[in-house]
């Protein structure tokens, strides 16, 4: 009898921690996986990390959705890993002048360094 009772506690345990463990998530996961929710983090993230003034916000946000959305269709497009890599690189080039536009010397030295470190952390995760 005590087994029987053991093996149901241990199933309802099991069942109760599985149960969490698959609805447990992040709250930007499902945004972070659109251009719209990706432009908006960064566009966040950047607010914070460069003080962006009110004036400049808008013209950020715009930049980070277009090129969002661009590098959305290079990583959908069936093109082979070195070409999108080309393009990305292409397009990443093409931000940064956008944004030096816009940035004030101290902020685009920030935001170079910001880059650099999301594209090593992205490195980091493919590995």
């Amino acid at each position: 009898m005590k087994k029987i009772l053991f093996i149901g506690i241990a199933i309802m345990i099991s069942a109760v921690s599985a149960k969490a463990q698959t609805t447990v998530r992040p709250a930007t996961t499902d945004s972070a996986r659109t251009p719209e929710g990706r432009a908006a983090a960064l566009t966040e993230k950047m607010k914070t990390e460069l003080s962006l003034t009110d004036d400049q916000y808008p013209s950020i946000q715009a930049i980070n959705l277009k090129y969002a959305q661009k590098n959305e269709q290079i990583f959908k497009g069936s093109d082979g890993k070195f070409a999108k890599y080309k393009a990305l690189k292409s397009s990443r080039k093409d931000k940064g002048k956008e944004m030096k536009a816009i940035l004030t010397s101290d902020q685009y030295k920030k935001y170079e360094e910001m880059v650099e470190k999301m594209a090593e952390e992205f490195k980091r995760r493919r590995a």
